[in-house]
């Protein structure tokens, strides 16, 4: 099977030039940029790498994923972010955990042999009510139900039918495949603190659109 390395960027040109290098090009067969108008050169970066970028023509970390999806054409995608908190070693383990059987695996950041270096206790708390929601009433059996650092089979992305427009995307992923019975699986991983930029998740804003989206899975039902 072949696989594509989407990587999500919007300014995150030091990311781009501390974390790509990291990524070995033999890993995949394809490596393609979303980027969401990145103002502060990480578009130039990319172009200096070597790399192929597509500009997302709407806004938002969801339609990224989507564009991700239609401008690849691996048999498995994996999402990446250069932002420092993802490593790049974890691409080829994700990859190695699919090829076990499973439709998604997601890269957990509290799981066993799991830390995160970057999360802040709110961030914490917030992760553990979610991810016990998700389980609890979608059947997900998940300890990081919302890390974006994750693989996935073009059949099962395509069939999720995704349509978040903001970080509950992830989220979504997990709660749609779950629904309809798809394989899920988890890699350990250590989340190292962001590399310069900006974080781009808020987490009043976007905890309120989380905690909207999973109300909103819930009432719509299990089905």
């Amino acid at each position: 099977m072949t696989s594509s390395l989407v990587v999500l960027t919007f300014n995150e040109v030091d990311g781009m030039r501390q974390v790509m290098p990291q990524v070995d090009h033999t890993w995949v067969e394809e490596i393609v940029i979303v980027d969401g108008g990145s103002t502060d050169g990480t578009l130039e970066e990319a172009q200096r790498q070597g790399l192929r970028a597509v500009i997302q023509e709407k806004p938002g970390r969801g339609e990224a994923f989507r564009v991700g999806l239609r401008h690849s054409t691996g048999d498995i995608i994996v999402y990446f972010s250069p932002d420092g908190n993802e490593r790049p070693g974890d691409i080829p383990i994700l990859l190695g955990k699919m090829g076990e059987g499973y439709d998604m695996v997601i890269a957990s950041r509290f799981g066993k042999d799991s830390r995160s270096e970057d999360a802040t206790w709110i961030t914490r708390l917030g992760n553990w009510a979610f991810t016990t929601g998700v389980n609890l009433f979608f059947g997900a059996h998940v300890t990081d139900a919302v890390n974006g650092l994750r693989a996935v089979t073009r059949p099962c992305m395509e069939d999720l039918a995704t349509t978040a427009v903001h970080f509950e995307i992830e989220m979504e992923m997990t709660i749609r495949a779950a629904k309809k019975g798809y394989r899920i699986g988890e890699i350990p991983t250590v989340e190292p603190p962001r590399v310069g930029g900006k974080p781009k998740l808020n987490k009043i804003v976007d905890g309120l659109r989380y905690s909207r989206f999973f109300l909103g899975q819930v009432l719509s039902g299990r089905r």
